[in-house]
């Protein structure tokens, strides 16, 4: 074999254990299971509806640079954030501890997004994943996935803790003043007493916050 061959393999070789265990963001397809437009009401402190409880899941299949399965990827590196990188509306705990996958990728690099809930404030009307700090795109584009979930929050000025300032705010919106879909914790196009009980029952004494 040749100098010029050896060199070449070893420029593969090299090339393929940096790419090892690199996540490629275009090539870690999400598959979403749900309605077309799910509607998922969150809290600072937690407590708010589960993705399964919201109707969808999100499965996530992560392969590295190479096409490989990325085996081992804690929960925890799991992550969703505001699809609108403009606004950015929805305020999250923590940053990437305001979501978690349900379990670590498995041997095929696979887990899901289903048992969790969304620990955050604001507003959002889609949701992009993150893993390890990368935002996954859909192939063949490459663009950054968002999918219609909207997320409700009685944190309505989106500072991670319910208080006064959100129950002004939720009055301004409360009928007969005018709508706004932020106060619509149920996404069902009006504000009415199921939304004031949701709210009620969030800023009960001392208000729910991050934990």
């Amino acid at each position: 074999m040749s100098k010029v061959v050896l060199f070449a393999a070893s420029l593969l070789v090299v090339a393929g254990i940096a790419s090892a265990g690199i996540i490629d963001p275009c090539g870690s397809p999400v598959d979403y299971t749900g309605p077309v437009i799910a509607c998922l009401f969150a809290c600072p402190q937690g407590d708010g509806q589960t993705y399964s409880e919201a109707g969808f899941t999100l499965a996530f299949t992560v392969n590295d640079l190479g096409g490989n399965p990325i085996p081992d990827i804690p929960a925890s590196d799991f992550w969703l954030i505001d699809c609108d990188p403009t606004e950015l509306e929805l305020t999250l705990c923590a940053g990437s501890a305001s979501s978690a996958a349900d379990s670590a990728t498995n041997s095929a690099g696979q887990t899901t997004m289903s048992n969790g809930t969304l620990n955050a404030g604001g507003c959002a009307d889609g949701l992009t994943p993150v893993v390890q700090g990368f935002l996954l795109e859909l192939a063949p584009q490459c663009d950054p996935y968002c999918f219609d979930i909207r997320v409700r929050t009685p944190d309505l000025d989106g500072n991670l803790e319910i208080n006064l300032v959100d129950l002004a705010n939720f009055s301004a919106c409360f009928p007969p003043q005018l709508y706004d879909k932020c106060c619509d914790f149920d996404c069902n196009a009006t504000v009415n007493l199921q939304d004031l009980a949701r709210f009620a029952f969030h800023f009960g004494p001392p208000g729910h916050k991050c934990q």
